[in-house]
């Protein structure tokens, strides 16, 4: 194990997803090193040192993690004057956690390799309280050599771990795996209006689809918050939704696949930014989808 050798760790981005990871690094006895662009972020984070900027948090370390909000941010932090890039010594690795798109998932690991450094995809597929637990499921791509060298942190972070190719592979397994979900959503919404029109209650309805057509988690779980009309506090939060919906459209664009359901999900995602909702659950599109249908805001004061 990596905290058996002695090796040091950085970790920049504590986000919710960021922080939690920090935390199992820490509760695994390895020496932290941490950075956020806002430096309250890392108070209470016993265990760990926080940095002025992200190469004084890489400067040293074996293993860099990232995770950033979107490509704008990782380009930023990894490949600035004072970031990643520059304070990884030749020979250590960056596994990025981040959500991005695959392509600039592939320029990071060519920029990587042209300073002597590993590069490694992580994205993940979990919430922060699985980060916490290391049970996330991580979808890796780099090297061979490169994702050895990243295995100690990894298996610490994540119960699975699914090789996927290259870095850009990753990526697109992400964003594929994400457009799934939202998807997923957004049929609910339809199918939730149309049978609620038609009588039956939204908590029956996926109730009897539960039991029936559709069991998985995903289903289950954003047909309860749907039916309940139960959008907060949110666990993925309607920009990240957008953001990875339109991740998908980008990626359908460079490799020319149409995909026309990705263009009703962002359209409505959007409609529901234009609502106020930017701190609701991204499963929340469904409240567009009932006022297209004219159906009245739920009560409870949790619809709007």
């Amino acid at each position: 194990m990596i905290s058996e050798r002695g090796e040091r760790v950085a970790v920049v981005g504590l986000g919710r997803m960021g922080r939690a990871m920090a935390e199992r690094l820490v509760a695994a006895g390895v020496e932290l090193r941490v950075w956020n662009r806002t430096r309250a972020r890392a108070d209470g984070l016993d265990g760990a040192r926080a940095c002025g900027s992200p190469r004084e948090a890489t400067t040293g370390a074996a293993v860099v993690v990232s995770a950033l909000a979107d490509d704008a941010a990782t380009r930023d932090v990894v490949l600035g004057d004072d970031g990643v890039l520059a304070g990884l010594d030749g020979g250590a690795v960056h596994i990025s956690t981040s959500t991005i798109s695959p392509a600039l998932a592939r320029a990071l690991g060519e920029a990587h390799a042209a300073a002597g450094q590993a590069f490694v995809a992580a994205p993940v597929l979990g919430r922060p309280d699985a980060a916490a637990r290391g049970e996330l499921t991580l979808l890796v791509g780099g090297d061979d050599a490169a994702v050895a060298r990243a295995q100690p942190v990894l298996a610490i972070l994540g119960r699975v771990t699914l090789r996927m190719g290259d870095a850009f592979q990753a990526l697109l397994t992400k964003v594929i795996a994400n457009f799934l979900l939202a998807g997923t959503i957004e049929l609910l919404a339809e199918a939730t209006a149309l049978g609620e029109k038609g009588g039956i209650a939204p908590a029956a309805l996926v109730d009897a689809l539960s039991q029936t057509l559709l069991g998985s988690a995903a289903f289950k779980s954003y047909g309860a918050r749907i039916a309940a009309a139960a959008y907060q506090p949110a666990g993925f939060a309607v920009p990240l939704g957008l953001k990875d919906v339109e991740l998908a459209l980008g990626a359908g664009r460079e490799l020319r696949v149409p995909l026309p359901a990705a263009g009703v999900v962002r359209e409505h995602l959007v409609s529901t930014l234009a609502r106020g909702r930017e701190t609701w659950d991204w499963s929340s599109l469904a409240t567009v989808v009932r006022e297209d249908a004219g159906l009245p805001p739920l009560g409870g004061g949790r619809d709007r």
